[in-house]
């Protein structure tokens, strides 16, 4: 199941792979890893999402940390990647799919493990609010930059 640390969640599932669709599977993630911007990153809530094919390629790994709860994070990957989900799990034994939401939440918690210890480097920052600081950061660069060349060059 989905444990928490203050903003971030942890996520962790194992599922079994249907032996015959190993090779498929194995090309959906090299896809989503060649371009993980046309995917993964539409869901502006996610620190990281790993998969791994797992124990001879017969288990699919799944883990991920991300803002919010359980059920809003899985809402927000049926919205926005329902094929993606279907490609990757649909390779897989048992899944039902995304729609109607409902088997596909009670797929995800029968083969959720509960994490024992993750770690989150920021547990009160949303990705949201490390993006900001990043442009807080760039733009105080871009400001103390000519600043210091000024004083530099006045001094």
């Amino acid at each position: 199941m989905a444990d928490s640390i203050g903003q971030v969640t942890a996520l962790t599932t194992i599922t079994q792979i249907i032996p015959e669709r190993v090779d498929t599977l194995k090309q959906v993630l090299a896809a989503v890893q060649q371009n993980p911007d046309a995917s993964i990153a539409k869901i502006l809530t996610i620190h990281y999402a790993r998969w791994v094919i797992i124990d001879n390629d017969t288990r699919l790994l799944f883990t991920s940390n991300f803002d919010g709860g359980f059920e809003d994070y899985l809402k927000d990957f049926v919205r926005e990647l329902p094929q993606g989900l279907d490609r990757i799990w649909g390779n897989c034994v048992g899944y039902p799919g995304t729609n109607p939401f409902e088997p596909f939440i009670a797929y995800v918690r029968e083969y959720s493990y509960f994490n024992n210890c993750f770690y989150a480097a920021y547990p009160d920052l949303t990705v949201k609010d490390v993006i900001n600081g990043q442009k807080w950061r760039d733009a105080g660069r871009r400001l103390v930059q000519p600043a210091q060349q000024f004083l530099t060059e006045t001094s």
